[in-house]
């Protein structure tokens, strides 16, 4: 609930739901209990590296926007993203709304300190909120950075004191705890940026628990704890992030003792987790995450371009199967989308009618058997052959084109797919980014991707929340885009992805979170 004073933030009930989801047991997922973490005595000999891998290098340096992945706790944000999918303390530990919306008064914590010792304070915020300007729209393979969309109409932000900042708007923002937490609103060390380009010098210094001590680019990054963190301290001394590209090497790292973790999203298959777990050698950690999978569409090309052939495959999809078959049960059937993360979610039941979709696509292809292209890298190859299997029963000849990360990112800027498997991440908790990426005439995922979904009413929507300010004239625009993008499928959401890692049993506390793991709790306990 947003209230005119300090944002107070609650549970959701969706989260009890995916504990329930998660723990159901059908098809040839078979699921065991997870292994309780090691009890007795405290680990030995804690300064022992721990060594994680995932598929991709969590740090992009100089050039990207974040430099570092907000999961490794190197940097933190103004405002944080709870487990629960809510705006929780960072640098700010708590702030005020006024009554008018249109100025948000933001509390430091004064205890922060950069990790080379240089005070966390509002001069060093405001040199970073400097930085967001100069940065204006920023990409990243994490997220994009977007000042206007984080800060919409921002006209001045000042310091108050030393540890208070105040930010004026042109209209009021009830939303705004909601547009900046995470990758909204990274503070670094004004030390390691440069004030002209906004981009950095040399390795990011943050307030968190870690700090970069060594990376070499696609291989691997060594993080050791910041002595000068105010918090709880980091129990891990030193972790290294290994990049391992290919799951299956990736897995025998983990069987070998090569590495003890898995990192990131995508890092591992839900099958193969929990094949790993059965051995009694290893533990799964998952938490529901505002991530989601979904079968890109190009709105352009037939048969796809009709909308009730986008119906007729959407409801020949068994979503319940997809998550209990491939995914283990970890995840939440959507046919929009949005996450059940979101507090902003409008819940629709996904139609599954195999007759009815059957009798839809006849009517599209009379009596035709177009060949349509599926694309999809490596991580989505099940799911795209199961989907394919679906896509079938309704006269299309699917040749799934399975391509690195790389070559499905080409294939979709060029248009050159017909449908695609795909993920996408909420990079804040406000709905209109995810729907105004995909559903928007120039939305990023709608052009650069060739979805080219086009609808005046949903242009005319997004318009219309860039000049609504009344909470509740906000939540009707976001139900009525959530209401049409399940009418006309601009893609077609498929579920909503649960965070999962695997861990040796040789280390305890590493456990999935909302986005990214509770790395600054793992410890060695053999």
């Amino acid at each position: 609930m947003i209230s005119k004073g300090i944002i107070m933030v609650q549970n959701r009930v969706v989260l009890a739901v995916t504990v329930v989801t998660a723990l159901v047991v059908l098809g040839g997922c078979s699921r065991t209990q997870p292994a309780q973490e090691a009890q007795g005595p405290a680990a030995i000999n804690q300064d022992r590296e721990i060594v994680i891998a995932g598929y991709r290098d969590p740090v992009l340096g100089e050039k990207d926007p974040y430099y570092i992945n907000y999961n490794l706790s190197v940097w933190e944000p103004l405002v944080g993203m709870s487990n629960q999918g809510e705006p929780s303390p960072a640098v700010a530990e708590r702030w005020e709304m006024s009554p008018d919306a249109r100025e948000w008064t933001f509390y430091l914590r004064k205890t922060a300190v950069f990790s080379d010792g240089v005070p966390c304070n509002a001069e060093a915020v405001i040199k970073n909120f400097d930085r967001y300007k100069t940065l204006g729209f920023a990409i990243s393979s994490f997220f994009y950075f977007n000042y206007e969309n984080s800060f919409p109409g921002l006209l001045e932000y000042t310091a108050l004191d030393e540890y208070t900042i105040k930010l004026t708007f042109k209209n009021p923002q009830p939303t705004l705890p909601y547009t900046i937490p995470g990758f909204g609103s990274p503070i670094v060390n004004p030390n390691c940026f440069d004030p002209e380009t906004g981009l950095f010098t040399g390795y990011c210094v943050g307030t968190g628990p870690f700090v970069i001590k060594e990376h070499v680019k696609d291989q691997y990054v060594v993080l050791e704890r910041n002595e000068k963190y105010d918090g709880k301290p980091a129990k891990p001394r030193r972790v290294r992030i290994r990049v391992i590209p290919d799951e299956d090497a990736r897995i025998l790292a983990l069987r070998s003792g090569d590495i003890v973790g898995v990192y990131d999203n995508n890092a591992i298959q839900a099958l193969a987790a929990q094949e790993l777990e059965s051995t009694g050698d290893f533990t799964v950690s998952a938490a529901i995450s505002a991530n989601i999978r979904y079968m890109g569409v190009n709105n352009r090309t037939w048969p796809f371009s009709d909308v009730r052939m986008r119906r007729a495959a959407s409801m020949i999809i068994d979503r319940d199967t997809l998550v209990r078959e491939i995914q283990c049960g970890y995840g939440l059937p959507i046919v929009g989308l949005l996450s059940p993360m979101n507090q902003f979610y409008k819940e629709f039941k996904a139609e599954y009618d195999p007759e009815g979709a059957k009798r839809l696509a006849a009517e599209v292809l009379q009596g035709k058997a177009p060949t349509v292209r599926l694309v999809t890298n490596p991580n989505y190859k099940t799911d795209a052959e199961l989907i394919a299997a679906w896509l079938g029963e309704l006269g299309l000849k699917i040749d799934i084109q399975v391509l690195d990360s790389a070559g499905t990112i080409d294939a979709r800027k060029s248009g050159a797919y017909d449908i695609c498997m795909s993920f996408r991440g909420m990079n804040n908790y406000d709905p209109f980014s995810m729907l105004e990426t995909f559903m928007y005439k120039t939305g990023i995922d709608n052009v650069n991707y060739a979805s080219y979904y086009s609808n005046p009413r949903a242009d005319e929507l997004i318009e219309g929340l860039q000049k609504t300010y009344v909470m509740d004239e906000r939540i009707k625009l976001y139900n009525e885009l959530q209401d049409l993008c399940v009418e006309d499928l601009p893609n077609i959401g498929l579920f909503s992805i649960m965070t999962i890692t695997v861990h040796s049993n040789q280390i305890a506390g590493y456990n999935a979170l909302f986005t990214g793991v509770t790395l600054a709790n793992t410890e060695w306990v053999q």
